[in-house]
């Protein structure tokens, strides 16, 4: 059996980092501080040796916003939607890890529907692991319920994109997705959007 112990401090540090970061880009925002700045700031922050070791745990989550027009018995509709996708895994050899996904969307469109969703992923990064920057891609398979309709749905996504390791734990990534939606009413959609999250990286002792 191998345990997997958390390191409280180390959590705490990674969450200030995010934290700090966030705090800047709202200070760009109001201040207008110049960009170089910012960047120097992040570089400051990045080291190296990015936690996606065997035996290592992943969370995160991440966040996007889509439009779409989809076409179903030949009436075409448009529609706007934001996601919130949390996730949590485990890496079972170096740069590969497999966990569970969760989701809750909402959809604007002539009618406003919100969804719930959980499903199995699959995530490989294809650089060294000892790289600052990192390329990745992920594949995963939700079950999901839309709630205004009563309807339930299956999704089957596939991602690909870049991290950025600001330290060993955290990495904040952004991703193009592709989305393959069947719902059991016989509608289907087709969607591909741009989404960005964070992940932290906790390692076993």
């Amino acid at each position: 059996m191998v345990a997997v112990f958390v390191k409280t401090n180390h959590i705490r540090k990674n969450y200030a980092i995010v934290f700090f970061i966030l705090k800047q880009v709202t200070q760009i925002k109001k201040m207008k501080i110049n960009k170089s700045l910012f960047i120097a700031t992040l570089l400051v922050a990045v080291s190296s040796n990015a936690q996606i070791d065997k035996g290592n745990w992943m969370m995160g989550g991440g966040a996007t916003f889509s439009s779409s027009k989809n076409k179903y018995d030949g009436i075409t509709s448009k529609s706007t939607g934001f996601q919130i996708r949390p996730i949590i895994g485990y890496f079972i050899i170096d740069k590969l890890a497999v966990g569970t996904s969760g989701e809750f969307s909402f959809v604007g469109s002539s009618q406003n529907f919100n969804t719930y969703g959980i499903g199995p992923f699959v995530r490989y990064y294809f650089l060294e692991k000892e790289k600052t920057i990192n390329i990745f891609s992920e594949v995963s398979y939700e079950f999901s319920s839309i709630t205004q309709v009563h309807s339930k749905a299956e999704n089957f996504k596939i991602k690909a994109g870049t991290v950025f390791f600001l330290n060993s734990s955290v990495g904040l990534e952004v991703a193009l997705n592709y989305l393959n939606q069947k719902v059991n009413d016989g509608t289907q959609n087709n969607n591909v959007f741009l989404g960005v999250g964070f992940q932290i990286h906790l390692e076993k002792e």
